[in-house]
Order: structure tokens, then C-alpha cells, then sequence
């Protein structure tokens, strides 16, 4: 069976990131018959220290969850990220784990993430979903996951309407009850 990485950006470890993110995985797998598997990055991730071309080793320098984390994408076929908007940005975490795993990809020449399906998805109130996808979607293909169509989620939530926003569709969103 085939597995799907699901990794909570977010701060808040049962938040509504959290939930959006069980809903996507909940489809993604069963669309595709896949197990799952749930990380939530921890707080004292640390960047990328710029250790400079040829000191980049695969597994980094630093030694935490990253590279429990990158041993499952490895073996993975799809990968789920996911965070909620923190001025118009992915929070600063999940791009300090975004910014380790450039080690990953510049030691193999990008063949590390070849073929493993990004799926993305961005939580806010009301705006800067897009911004957060964009940005996550631009960082997953320079270190060389696949990106299929359209593989991104927003979960939007404005003065308790359910009013789908952004240019997005219903196959776009996360609505939670």
C-alpha cells in the first residue's frame, strides 16, 4: 500500500489546520488507497544554516525531526502540507523545514522529491490563502516534488458564512461543520 505524509505546519498541534488537514488526507487517501502518516512539525525546528555548496549533506548537519520526517517522504508517494496564514505567509516553521529539505534535493540533483505528489493546503479567516499556496507551491516545485493541476486546499471562514472565496471551487475547500 502506498502512503500519504501529512505534515501540520500550524502552532497548534489540534487546531483547525489540524482538521482540515485530516479531512484532505481522509480523501486523498481514499481516492488513491493509501495509509497515512501524521507529523506535526515542532516548535524548535531550526532553518537552514547555510552550510554552503558541497557541505550540504542528505539528513543535514542538525540532527532533530527533519530527518524522521524526510525518511518517510522518501519513502512516500504523496505528501500533504499544510498551515494556516500568518500575514500572508506559511508560518515560519514550516518554512524552516521547507528550508532544510533544499539539502535533500541539492545532493541529489532534485531526484530526491522526483515523483512524489504535492498536495498543499492554507487555513485562514479571510484572506492570504492564495498568497500561502503560492508561495508553498513555488518552494515544493524548486526542490522538485510534482505538482498535479491544481492540488491545493483552502479553508475560509468569514463572518461564519460558508461563501466559497478566491477563485476557488467546492473541490477546492475544506468546510468544517
Amino acid at each position: 500500500m502506498s502512503t500519504l505524509v501529512v505534515i501540520n505546519g500550524s502552532y497548534r498541534k489540534d487546531g483547525i489546520t489540524a482538521k482540515c488537514l485530516e479531512a484532505v488526507s481522509k480523501k486523498i487517501a481514499k481516492q488513491h488507497n493509501m495509509a497515512i502518516v501524521n507529523f506535526f512539525i515542532d516548535d524548535n525546528i531550526k532553518a537552514c544554516n547555510n552550510c554552503g555548496p558541497g557541505n550540504c549533506v542528505i539528513g543535514c548537519h542538525f540532527s532533530d525531526q527533519l530527518q524522521l520526517i524526510a525518511n518517510e517522504i522518501k519513502k512516500a508517494d504523496r505528501v500533504l502540507i499544510g498551515s494556516p496564514v500568518y500575514l500572508d505567509f506559511p508560518t515560519p516553521k514550516l518554512l524552516s523545514f521547507l528550508s532544510r529539505l533544499n539539502c535533500y534535493a541539492e545532493s541529489t540533483n532534485r531526484e530526491f522529491f522526483r515523483d512524489k505528489r504535492i498536495h498543499i493546503h492554507a487555513n485562514g479567516y479571510c484572506s492570504g490563502t492564495k498568497a500561502v499556496i503560492g508561495i508553498l507551491m513555488r518552494a515544493c516545485e524548486m526542490l522538485g516534488f510534482t505538482i498535479e493541476g491544481r492540488s491545493t486546499t483552502e479553508y475560509i471562514e468569514i463572518w461564519k458564512d460558508k461563501k466559497i472565496r478566491g477563485g476557488m471551487n467546492s473541490k477546492d475547500i475544506c468546510l468544517l461543520e
